[in-house]
């Protein structure tokens, strides 16, 4: 399921952090203090502010979770699919012939 928007169409990503103009807080600053100055190094490292960093690895996983999604979608997908019986027999006749052959 797409994101909402308020109006204009599709957002890319980045913009899901945010709807005011300004980025997220992430709580970094509650967290392990440890954990934030080994990102902080992370994205220096990287020549990126830590905010960058984090917004492109935060973009990363959500592209990779609506992919999943997707994928799921699909293989629930049976209008394009073959049953195991007939994909078998499509096999056993491949292997037997050399001639062309369709499921």
């Amino acid at each position: 399921m797409a994101p909402r928007h308020r109006k204009g169409g599709p957002q890319p990503p980045e913009a899901w952090l945010s709807n005011t103009g300004t980025m997220a807080q992430f709580g970094l600053e509650y967290s392990e203090p440890e954990l934030k100055n080994r990102l902080k190094a992370l994205a220096a490292l990287r020549g990126k502010s830590m905010k960058e960093w984090l917004t492109e690895a935060i973009t990363a996983k959500m592209e990779d979770e609506i992919d999943a999604a997707e994928g799921l979608a699909a293989l629930a997908d049976a209008e394009n699919s073959i049953s195991l019986e007939d994909y078998l027999k499509y096999r056993k006749h491949r292997n037997g012939n050399s001639e062309k052959c369709t499921p």
